[in-house]
């Protein structure tokens, strides 16, 4: 059966839903700043169609006049005609009234008898009684949730700030809210998706045999991005490349001296010395609120594999998210740590053969330095589960390590 939802307009602010045929309280709807009532009747009457499944008819009544809506799942309203006939008001005739006989008054004088009259005592106010606990209403009641207290989703809900709506919304003062499917929608559920909780110590390595594929432009594009959504001081961008590498000239704000990874590295992690106070001398902030270190300028080695290992923990108490930026040699011991300590290895792979063998040869020599070390049990947390996540468009002419990755 279709429900029926009776609307009343109470005022400009304010107005009750009743649900027809259900032993339910009315609901009271109520604007906001951010929305008007018109549009929190509309979503209240969205939400219900969408758990009905159904088209919902509306008896929308206000002050002046009594409309019949109809509010699909999708959220189309259309007036429709009344599900039952509406009494038709016959005008009658008025009736004739008969005119009372008029006696003739008495001649001589009249006396009239005065009695006493007999006040009745006023009737004392009853005491109040409380009204007998209701029983919750069982059974199938699917809407039950909708009325007692209806659920939005807020990002759904929020008024669109980008396409056709969006100017709307900016131009008429508006609040529509965008399409389930369009781009403003997976763009806020990908930032959702970033600002939620991650693994303690969490590591991105970004990694490539081959040079010259973009590793170091993705690390620090991708701490940036994860930056903006997740606050800033939460991510940090490691440089673990080769000696000599262009990791400093190519961030926004470059280090200062005494500002890179070998410094930090001296800081024992077992010690409470390593202070946010104390960590902030080491790190650069960039524009969109990531940290940067960046490895010693003029370096004859990379890191070790303990000092990696160190920056790793000193970092890890104080950041939510680590993005390693790797070198081309695989046999560095700070390119071991790297894939070892990763949740998530990225692999980027441009529209280039030998970019593609490179990372297939990549994930040989990664899954052969896990299984290697575990198996050996000389480092410890090397068994973490390192996925490679490639490129999708960009690695699939020539396929990547793994197959499935992409």
């Amino acid at each position: 059966m279709t429900p029926t939802v009776d609307v009343e307009i109470t005022s400009k602010t304010t107005a009750s839903a009743t649900l027809a045929d259900a032993d339910v309280p009315p609901m009271d709807l109520e604007a906001t700043e951010s929305k008007t009532l018109s549009t929190v009747v509309h979503e209240f009457l969205h939400h219900m169609a969408q758990a009905q499944g159904a088209d919902v008819e509306v008896v929308y009544r206000t002050a002046k006049d009594t409309r019949f809506l109809t509010v699909g799942p999708d959220g189309t309203a259309a007036e429709r005609a009344p599900s039952m006939p509406l009494p038709i008001a016959v005008p009658t005739a008025p009736e004739q009234v008969v005119a009372e006989p008029v006696s003739t008054p008495p001649g001589g004088p009249v006396v009239v008898g005065a009695e006493q009259i007999a006040y009745a005592a006023a009737p004392q106010p009853a005491a109040p009684t409380r009204a007998a606990p209701t029983e919750p209403v069982t059974g199938p009641l699917d809407v039950l949730g909708q009325l007692s207290a209806p659920r939005a989703n807020p990002a759904a809900s929020d008024p669109a700030r980008r396409g056709v709506r969006g100017r709307l919304n900016a131009l008429l003062g508006l609040a529509l809210a965008p399409k389930s499917d369009s781009l403003e929608m997976r763009l806020r559920d990908a930032q959702t998706t970033i600002a939620r909780p991650l693994p303690e110590d969490a590591v991105v390595t970004v990694a490539n045999l081959k040079g010259g594929v973009g590793k170091t432009p993705m690390s620090i594009g991708l701490a940036e991005t994860l930056a903006e959504h997740r606050g800033p001081a939460t991510v940090t961008c490691l440089d673990l490349g080769d000696v000599g590498a262009s990791f400093a000239d190519r961030v926004a704000v470059p280090p200062a001296a005494g500002q890179d990874a070998a410094s930090l590295a001296g800081i024992d992690p077992t010690t409470t010395d390593a202070r946010p106070s104390r960590l902030a001398r080491f790190l650069t902030r960039q524009p969109a609120g990531s940290d940067i270190i960046a490895g010693r300028a003029g370096a004859d080695s990379p890191l070790r594999y303990d000092d990696a290992a160190a920056l790793g923990a000193i970092l890890g108490r104080h950041r939510d998210v680590l993005v390693a930026d790797t070198g081309n040699a695989s046999h560095a011991e700070s390119w071991r740590w790297a894939i070892t300590a990763a949740h998530a290895v990225i692999v980027p792979v441009p529209l280039r053969r030998d970019a593609a063998v490179a990372a297939q040869r990549k994930g040989a020599i990664s899954t052969r330095r896990r299984e290697g070390s575990c198996a050996g049990g000389s480092r410890s947390g090397c068994c973490r589960s390192a996925p490679t996540v490639c490129c999708r468009s960009m690695c699939r002419p020539y396929g990547c390590w793994p197959p499935t990755g992409c």
